[in-house]
């Protein structure tokens, strides 16, 4: 499929992000089963994802991701206020609350299932509509939902005030808000993030949709493998604040931020430029990231119970666990996203165009 230019008109789809979703979505997932091998896995062989730090960088490609989609959705089509924000909610919230009562479900019966790592007792309403809370989410992974829907909030009230200033006034707010929390230190959670320096990866992403939006930039690609290395090195211990020094308020921002910018900037270059037939099946786990995001914790948890009480850990090597609880991850995933997640999505918003018609 050959992607439009980004001025083009129409909404633009580029294969490469989808590619990049489920990648970083995959990178959560490793995170985790790292988590989970060491308390179902083998007894006996040594852990081979131990150490797995690179991982939650997949929470800073989408954020920043999402500032990019965001952007080039109201560049290249007319698109109210109103239905962008009924758009993004709905993406958002449906699909989440079928795990949130999952959860919460399991947390009724047996409360030391849910959060097991975690202190506190789960604010259930809070958690609901995603609001911050003291206590530990619900879905332990929603609280990157919490940034989603903010931002989601802040970019429908600058696009009623100005389409035509939307990147410079978005980034020019989220940056005085950053500033302003490096400054006072709030010590309460709700101004915390508010001003929490992560919201510069979304408006890192709403700068690449404005810079790409008309203009295309020579040896683009080249930030690709420059973002891999970063991660590499990363991963072996080499971080990039060792080049940038930064106080801890931004040492995420560095380390995972520039590299998860250079990453979607590469990868979107390529996509105007060049027909890339990239691997179906990345596509595919791309289109259920969102799914397989919200359920692989539930779906580690719940199969390595079942492996520890079994027995199987007593003799199988860790590699055979890690690739079973990897397996069952994207097999629930992509039947979820089929069955439940584009159905769920499709309905509601049938619902919502029935009811304003």
């Amino acid at each position: 499929m050959k992607v439009k230019p980004l001025g083009s008109g129409g909404f633009v789809y580029s294969r490469g992000l989808q590619l990049l979703r489920g990648l970083a979505a995959l990178m959560i997932v490793f995170v985790h089963l790292g988590v989970a091998e060491g308390r179902y896995g083998s007894l006996l062989g040594a852990r081979i994802l131990d150490g797995m730090r690179v991982g939650t960088a997949g929470v800073d490609i989408f954020f920043v991701i999402s500032g990019f989609v965001m952007m080039m959705v109201v560049i290249t089509r007319p698109i109210s206020p109103n239905l962008f924000l009924k758009n993004r909610l709905t993406r958002i919230y449906p699909n989440y609350w079928i795990y949130f009562l999952l959860v919460g479900f399991v947390w009724l019966i047996q409360p030391g299932w849910v959060n097991s790592s975690m202190t506190g007792t789960p604010d259930f309403l809070s958690s609901l509509f995603l609001f911050p809370s003291s206590g530990p989410p619900v879905v332990s992974v929603a609280w990157t939902l919490e940034f989603e829907v903010y931002f989601y909030l802040v970019f429908t009230f600058f696009l009623w005030v100005s389409r035509k200033h939307l990147a410079f006034v978005v980034i020019v707010f989220f940056t005085t808000l950053v500033l302003l929390g490096t400054l006072y230190q709030p010590e309460t959670l709700l101004l915390e993030r508010l001003t929490h320096p992560l919201l510069l990866e979304f408006a890192s992403g709403v700068f690449l949709g404005w810079l790409l939006m008309s203009r295309q930039i020579a040896g683009a690609w080249l930030a690709i493998p420059l973002a891999l290395l970063i991660f590499i090195l990363f991963q072996q211990g080499n971080e990039l604040t060792q080049l940038i020094p930064v106080g801890n308020h931004f040492e995420r921002l560095v380390n995972f931020g520039i590299p998860s910018v250079l990453l979607v900037f590469g990868m979107v270059s390529l996509d105007v430029k060049y027909d890339i037939a990239y691997p179906g099946f990345f596509i595919k786990l791309g289109d259920a990231s969102y799914t397989l995001y919200l359920s692989h914790v539930l779906v580690i948890s719940a199969f390595g119970k079942v492996w520890q009480a079994s027995g199987l850990n007593s003799f199988l090597p860790n590699f055979i666990f890690v690739i079973a609880m990897l397996f069952a991850c994207i097999l629930f995933a992509l039947l979820a996203y089929d069955y439940i997640e584009r159905p769920l999505l499709s309905a509601v918003r049938k619902r919502f165009k029935r009811d304003h018609s």
